[in-house]
């Protein structure tokens, strides 16, 4: 079996957290224990370093498998290759992406599309901490044996108002619905992690082009618009609901104060 292949979309400007102007992948959620390398310590010993947002993302996919992984970024966020360089340092082999304008996230993932071939896809956000830790490697499970085109993972969420809640079928767990933003949401658990076939990745690709040409039904080019779309197509698309998992946004100021208050209260997180 081919192994999955991670793509992190972190091209935004991250306009939520203005006037703060640095990369928000890079912010620090947490500490990890690593080695000493000698420099700063005793070589050998264990010290706890800061965490970067996208670290935990990307940790979460080396848990399910995921070795390779795409992260795709804009001409202003070069800050994030510097900092992950060739993602050995996390276990993983990381390539980069450039999304010259901003277009989108439906835009910024299928500029993978000529690299993907008939892998099997994960995505996952870089500005969000997820539970369990293990929650790529059961999507990625739920996936193979639905034989679905996509599937995505569902979180319970204190406010889905500010996210796209997911409703699923009871008998089939097939998606039914998803609604970005409701004022009146109809349910509580939103899409937080995603996986896909190539046919997903075929009507991606076609959903962006019909944007691209301002075509009447391309609505906004949301990726929930997207999921939706593949779910009123005919496409096998499932959703995995994780009724005790954590999503945790950090894109907005009170979103970021939240986890660290959470995560580095004992200084002490996730590794």
């Amino acid at each position: 079996m081919v192994a999955p292949l991670g793509i992190v979309p972190a091209a935004g400007g991250g306009s939520r957290l203005w006037p703060y102007r640095a990369a928000k992948e890079l912010i620090q959620i947490g500490y990890e224990t690593v080695a000493a390398d000698g420099e700063g310590g005793e070589c050998g010993t264990a010290q706890l370093v800061p965490k970067a947002a996208i670290d935990h993302v990307l940790d979460a996919m080396r848990r399910g498998g995921v070795h390779s992984a795409f992260v795709v970024l804009s001409p202003v966020k070069w800050e994030v290759f510097r900092y992950l360089g060739s993602g050995g340092q996390r276990g993983m082999q990381v390539a980069y992406l450039c999304q010259e304008e901003q277009l989108g996230m439906p835009h910024a993932l299928d500029l993978a599309h000529p690299f993907i071939g008939d892998r099997t896809v994960c995505m996952g956000m870089p500005d969000t901490l997820l539970a369990p830790d293990d929650c790529f490697a059961k999507l990625l499970a739920f996936h193979e044996k639905r034989d679905a085109d996509l599937s995505l993972g569902l979180f319970p969420v204190a406010d889905p108002r500010a996210f796209a809640p997911v409703v699923l079928d009871p008998g089939t767990g097939r998606v039914v619905d998803i609604v970005d933003k409701p004022q009146v949401p109809p349910v509580t658990t939103v899409w937080g992690i995603a996986a896909w076939s190539p046919a997903f990745g075929e009507l991606l690709r076609e959903f962006v082009r019909a944007g691209a040409a301002g075509a009447a039904d391309a609505g906004e080019g949301l990726l929930s618009e997207a999921f939706l779309l593949a779910a009123r197509s005919g496409l096998q698309v499932f959703g995995l609901p994780f009724d005790t998992g954590q999503y945790h946004d950090i894109g907005t100021p009170a979103g970021l104060v939240d986890v660290r208050r959470r995560l580095e209260s004992g200084l002490d997180g996730p590794a």
